[in-house]
Protein backbone atom coordinates (compact mmCIF):
# COMPACT_ATOMS: atom_id res chain seq x y z
CA UNK A 1 0.00 0.00 0.00
CA UNK A 2 1.65 3.57 -1.05
CA UNK A 3 2.13 5.98 1.70
CA UNK A 4 0.70 9.61 1.28
CA UNK A 5 4.49 10.73 0.33
CA UNK A 6 4.13 7.68 -2.62
CA UNK A 7 0.89 8.81 -3.96
CA UNK A 8 2.13 11.57 -7.32
CA UNK A 9 0.22 14.51 -7.27
CA UNK A 10 -2.37 15.47 -10.17
CA UNK A 11 -2.23 17.98 -12.43
CA UNK A 12 -4.07 21.14 -12.70
CA UNK A 13 -8.12 21.57 -14.28
CA UNK A 14 -7.49 21.08 -17.71
CA UNK A 15 -8.65 24.10 -20.22
CA UNK A 16 -9.75 22.59 -23.70
CA UNK A 17 -9.49 25.31 -26.63
CA UNK A 18 -11.77 24.19 -29.73
CA UNK A 19 -9.26 25.27 -32.70
CA UNK A 20 -11.03 23.66 -35.43
CA UNK A 21 -13.89 21.28 -35.99
CA UNK A 22 -11.15 18.63 -35.76
CA UNK A 23 -8.23 20.14 -33.53
CA UNK A 24 -8.27 21.25 -30.21
CA UNK A 25 -5.49 22.42 -27.64
CA UNK A 26 -5.19 20.99 -24.35
CA UNK A 27 -3.60 23.18 -21.22
CA UNK A 28 -2.95 22.62 -17.68
CA UNK A 29 -0.84 23.61 -14.73
CA UNK A 30 2.09 21.98 -12.76
CA UNK A 31 0.73 19.63 -10.26
CA UNK A 32 0.99 21.47 -6.71
CA UNK A 33 4.69 20.09 -4.46
CA UNK A 34 6.22 18.63 -7.91
CA UNK A 35 9.64 19.75 -8.28
CA UNK A 36 12.17 18.72 -10.69
CA UNK A 37 10.57 17.34 -14.89
CA UNK A 38 8.19 15.83 -14.82
CA UNK A 39 6.07 14.35 -17.60
CA UNK A 40 2.21 13.67 -18.27
CA UNK A 41 0.11 10.73 -19.80
CA UNK A 42 -2.69 12.32 -21.91
CA UNK A 43 -5.84 10.72 -23.08
CA UNK A 44 -8.53 11.04 -25.31
CA UNK A 45 -11.64 9.07 -26.07
CA UNK A 46 -14.77 9.17 -28.53
CA UNK A 47 -17.39 6.61 -28.64
CA UNK A 48 -15.03 3.78 -26.92
CA UNK A 49 -12.42 4.95 -29.38
CA UNK A 50 -8.57 5.48 -27.14
CA UNK A 51 -5.63 7.39 -27.87
CA UNK A 52 -3.31 8.86 -25.99
CA UNK A 53 0.05 10.52 -25.90
CA UNK A 54 3.18 11.51 -23.37
CA UNK A 55 4.39 15.23 -22.74
CA UNK A 56 7.28 15.81 -21.23
CA UNK A 57 8.30 18.85 -19.11
CA UNK A 58 5.27 20.55 -20.33
CA UNK A 59 1.86 21.54 -19.70
CA UNK A 60 0.10 21.51 -22.92
CA UNK A 61 -0.97 19.33 -26.13
CA UNK A 62 -2.28 19.84 -29.41
CA UNK A 63 -4.38 17.14 -30.27
CA UNK A 64 -5.83 16.90 -34.28
CA UNK A 65 -7.75 14.86 -36.79
CA UNK A 66 -10.52 14.62 -34.31
CA UNK A 67 -13.85 13.92 -35.66
CA UNK A 68 -16.01 16.96 -36.32
CA UNK A 69 -18.94 17.05 -34.41
CA UNK A 70 -18.12 14.18 -31.84
CA UNK A 71 -17.82 14.82 -28.08
CA UNK A 72 -14.48 13.60 -26.60
CA UNK A 73 -13.15 13.07 -23.15
CA UNK A 74 -9.73 14.57 -22.55
CA UNK A 75 -7.73 12.89 -19.61
CA UNK A 76 -4.64 14.05 -17.59
CA UNK A 77 -2.75 12.13 -15.17
CA UNK A 78 0.99 13.01 -13.57
CA UNK A 79 2.96 10.09 -14.67
CA UNK A 80 5.99 8.83 -12.66
CA UNK A 81 9.63 7.07 -13.64
CA UNK A 82 8.66 3.97 -12.36
CA UNK A 83 5.70 4.00 -14.49
CA UNK A 84 3.20 5.03 -11.36
CA UNK A 85 0.09 7.23 -12.18
CA UNK A 86 -1.57 9.97 -10.44
CA UNK A 87 -5.26 9.97 -10.57
CA UNK A 88 -6.92 11.10 -13.75
CA UNK A 89 -7.85 15.03 -14.54
CA UNK A 90 -10.68 15.12 -17.42
CA UNK A 91 -12.32 17.39 -18.85
CA UNK A 92 -15.04 17.08 -22.10
CA UNK A 93 -15.80 18.92 -25.58
CA UNK A 94 -17.91 18.43 -28.41
CA UNK A 95 -16.40 19.57 -31.74
CA UNK A 96 -18.87 21.72 -32.97
CA UNK A 97 -17.71 25.05 -34.10
CA UNK A 98 -19.62 28.26 -34.87
CA UNK A 99 -20.45 29.56 -38.12
CA UNK A 100 -18.02 31.53 -40.18
CA UNK A 101 -17.97 34.62 -43.20
CA UNK A 102 -21.43 36.43 -41.07
CA UNK A 103 -22.37 39.43 -44.45
CA UNK A 104 -25.09 41.41 -43.71
CA UNK A 105 -26.70 42.63 -46.81
CA UNK A 106 -30.04 44.26 -48.23
CA UNK A 107 -29.86 46.77 -44.81
CA UNK A 108 -33.20 48.96 -44.56
CA UNK A 109 -34.86 51.28 -42.38
CA UNK A 110 -37.11 48.07 -41.04
CA UNK A 111 -35.14 45.14 -42.23
CA UNK A 112 -31.41 43.32 -42.89
CA UNK A 113 -30.65 39.86 -44.26
CA UNK A 114 -27.51 37.90 -42.89
CA UNK A 115 -25.77 35.14 -44.35
CA UNK A 116 -23.02 32.90 -42.83
CA UNK A 117 -21.28 29.58 -43.84
CA UNK A 118 -20.88 26.06 -42.34
CA UNK A 119 -17.79 26.04 -39.96
CA UNK A 120 -15.07 24.55 -41.78
CA UNK A 121 -14.82 20.95 -41.63
CA UNK A 122 -18.94 20.86 -40.72
CA UNK A 123 -20.03 20.63 -44.21
CA UNK A 124 -21.39 17.21 -44.07
CA UNK A 125 -22.34 17.09 -40.59
CA UNK A 126 -26.22 17.51 -40.13
CA UNK A 127 -26.83 20.58 -38.25
CA UNK A 128 -28.87 23.64 -38.09
CA UNK A 129 -28.72 27.08 -36.75
CA UNK A 130 -29.64 28.82 -33.20
CA UNK A 131 -30.00 32.73 -33.92
CA UNK A 132 -30.71 34.75 -31.21
CA UNK A 133 -30.94 38.61 -31.37
CA UNK A 134 -31.86 41.79 -29.24
CA UNK A 135 -31.92 45.49 -29.61
CA UNK A 136 -30.94 47.16 -25.86
CA UNK A 137 -33.98 46.99 -23.23
CA UNK A 138 -35.51 44.37 -25.29
CA UNK A 139 -35.82 40.82 -24.63
CA UNK A 140 -33.54 38.52 -26.59
CA UNK A 141 -35.33 36.39 -29.48
CA UNK A 142 -34.38 33.18 -30.74
CA UNK A 143 -35.26 30.89 -33.72
CA UNK A 144 -34.12 27.63 -35.28
CA UNK A 145 -33.12 27.57 -39.18
CA UNK A 146 -31.27 24.71 -41.57
CA UNK A 147 -30.45 27.60 -43.82
CA UNK A 148 -27.54 29.65 -43.88
CA UNK A 149 -28.86 32.88 -44.18
CA UNK A 150 -31.86 34.78 -42.13
CA UNK A 151 -34.02 38.17 -42.68
CA UNK A 152 -35.00 39.79 -39.93
CA UNK A 153 -37.91 42.13 -40.38
CA UNK A 154 -40.26 44.50 -38.51
CA UNK A 155 -37.37 46.19 -36.69
CA UNK A 156 -37.02 50.02 -35.45
CA UNK A 157 -35.15 52.07 -37.88
CA UNK A 158 -31.93 53.32 -36.64
CA UNK A 159 -31.38 50.91 -34.03
CA UNK A 160 -28.35 48.66 -33.30
CA UNK A 161 -29.29 45.28 -32.75
CA UNK A 162 -26.70 42.49 -31.66
CA UNK A 163 -27.15 39.36 -33.88
CA UNK A 164 -25.49 35.67 -32.66
CA UNK A 165 -25.37 32.17 -34.35
CA UNK A 166 -24.52 29.15 -33.51
CA UNK A 167 -24.00 25.38 -34.99
CA UNK A 168 -26.33 22.77 -33.41
CA UNK A 169 -25.99 19.12 -34.19
CA UNK A 170 -29.00 16.39 -34.14
CA UNK A 171 -27.96 15.28 -30.50
CA UNK A 172 -28.78 18.74 -29.13
CA UNK A 173 -24.45 19.86 -29.13
CA UNK A 174 -24.35 23.32 -30.06
CA UNK A 175 -21.17 25.54 -30.16
CA UNK A 176 -19.96 28.95 -29.08
CA UNK A 177 -21.96 31.36 -30.80
CA UNK A 178 -20.52 33.81 -33.40
CA UNK A 179 -21.70 37.61 -33.07
CA UNK A 180 -22.36 40.94 -35.23
CA UNK A 181 -23.39 44.03 -34.64
CA UNK A 182 -25.97 45.57 -36.86
CA UNK A 183 -27.74 49.11 -36.86
CA UNK A 184 -31.03 49.55 -39.07
CA UNK A 185 -31.05 52.23 -41.55
CA UNK A 186 -32.69 55.92 -40.32
CA UNK A 187 -34.66 56.93 -43.33
CA UNK A 188 -34.15 60.77 -43.94
CA UNK A 189 -37.43 63.17 -44.49
CA UNK A 190 -39.46 62.77 -47.78
CA UNK A 191 -40.70 65.12 -49.82
CA UNK A 192 -38.88 68.19 -48.66
CA UNK A 193 -40.87 71.21 -49.88
CA UNK A 194 -40.72 74.76 -50.30
CA UNK A 195 -44.23 76.12 -49.85
CA UNK A 196 -44.33 79.75 -49.50
CA UNK A 197 -40.82 82.59 -50.29
CA UNK A 198 -41.02 85.91 -49.70
CA UNK A 199 -38.27 89.13 -49.19
CA UNK A 200 -37.62 87.59 -45.63
CA UNK A 201 -38.78 84.25 -44.90
CA UNK A 202 -39.99 80.82 -46.20
CA UNK A 203 -41.89 78.28 -45.52
CA UNK A 204 -40.39 75.05 -46.09
CA UNK A 205 -42.63 71.29 -45.11
CA UNK A 206 -41.21 67.52 -45.10
CA UNK A 207 -43.00 64.23 -44.56
CA UNK A 208 -42.60 61.74 -42.08
CA UNK A 209 -40.06 58.99 -42.98
CA UNK A 210 -41.80 55.47 -43.27
CA UNK A 211 -41.42 52.99 -40.17
CA UNK A 212 -41.27 55.96 -37.58
CA UNK A 213 -44.44 55.89 -36.00
CA UNK A 214 -43.55 54.07 -32.82
CA UNK A 215 -40.18 56.08 -32.35
CA UNK A 216 -39.26 59.32 -30.75
CA UNK A 217 -37.75 61.55 -33.23
CA UNK A 218 -37.35 65.02 -34.41
CA UNK A 219 -36.03 66.86 -37.14
CA UNK A 220 -32.42 69.53 -37.11
CA UNK A 221 -33.00 72.14 -39.96
CA UNK A 222 -29.66 73.79 -40.82
CA UNK A 223 -30.02 76.59 -43.61
CA UNK A 224 -27.68 79.26 -45.20
CA UNK A 225 -26.44 81.43 -47.96
CA UNK A 226 -23.27 81.50 -49.84
CA UNK A 227 -20.40 82.75 -47.65
CA UNK A 228 -22.34 82.54 -44.04
CA UNK A 229 -22.30 79.91 -41.26
CA UNK A 230 -25.21 78.04 -40.95
CA UNK A 231 -28.18 78.58 -39.00
CA UNK A 232 -29.27 75.32 -36.89
CA UNK A 233 -32.55 74.97 -35.48
CA UNK A 234 -34.64 71.31 -34.69
CA UNK A 235 -38.78 70.85 -34.74
CA UNK A 236 -41.07 67.87 -33.37
CA UNK A 237 -43.35 69.37 -36.83
CA UNK A 238 -43.42 68.38 -40.11
CA UNK A 239 -42.87 72.07 -41.24
CA UNK A 240 -40.76 75.52 -40.35
CA UNK A 241 -41.03 78.44 -41.36
CA UNK A 242 -37.47 80.34 -41.48
CA UNK A 243 -37.29 84.26 -40.76
CA UNK A 244 -35.00 87.10 -40.87
CA UNK A 245 -33.76 85.98 -44.56
CA UNK A 246 -31.93 88.17 -46.78
CA UNK A 247 -33.94 89.70 -49.76
CA UNK A 248 -33.38 88.83 -53.35
CA UNK A 249 -31.17 85.68 -52.04
CA UNK A 250 -30.55 81.86 -52.47
CA UNK A 251 -30.58 79.81 -49.55
CA UNK A 252 -29.74 76.20 -49.23
CA UNK A 253 -31.97 74.27 -47.10
CA UNK A 254 -31.18 70.71 -45.33
CA UNK A 255 -33.62 68.58 -43.20
CA UNK A 256 -32.25 65.19 -41.03
CA UNK A 257 -33.70 63.15 -39.10
CA UNK A 258 -32.68 62.99 -35.34
CA UNK A 259 -33.43 59.86 -32.54
CA UNK A 260 -33.52 60.42 -28.95
CA UNK A 261 -29.45 59.16 -28.98
CA UNK A 262 -28.48 61.67 -31.34
CA UNK A 263 -28.11 59.26 -34.39
CA UNK A 264 -28.91 61.55 -37.65
CA UNK A 265 -29.85 60.29 -41.09
CA UNK A 266 -28.68 61.40 -43.95
CA UNK A 267 -29.95 64.75 -44.97
CA UNK A 268 -32.09 65.86 -47.47
CA UNK A 269 -31.85 69.11 -49.43
CA UNK A 270 -33.37 71.82 -51.70
CA UNK A 271 -32.51 75.80 -52.34
CA UNK A 272 -34.43 78.46 -52.35
CA UNK A 273 -34.24 83.07 -53.24
CA UNK A 274 -36.35 85.45 -51.40
CA UNK A 275 -38.08 87.56 -53.47
CA UNK A 276 -36.50 91.32 -53.93
CA UNK A 277 -36.95 94.28 -51.45
CA UNK A 278 -39.94 96.58 -53.22
CA UNK A 279 -38.62 100.13 -53.13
Amino acid sequence: MLSSDDVLATSGDIQVLLLTSDSVSLNWSSPQGVKGPHKFRVTWECDGETSSSRVKCGYHLKISSLKPGEKYQFSVATEGEDGRQSRWVSASVTTVVPPRDLKVDHLKDTSFMLHWTKAEGMEKVPQCFLISYCRPGIDLHTENTKDCHKTFSNLQPGTEYTVSVSTVLNNGEQSEPVSTTICTILPAPDQLTVDSVDTTSAAVSWSQPPGLDQTQHHYQISYHCPGTKPHITTTSSHSITLSDLKPATEYSVTVCTVLENEKQSQMVSTTLTTGKKVQ
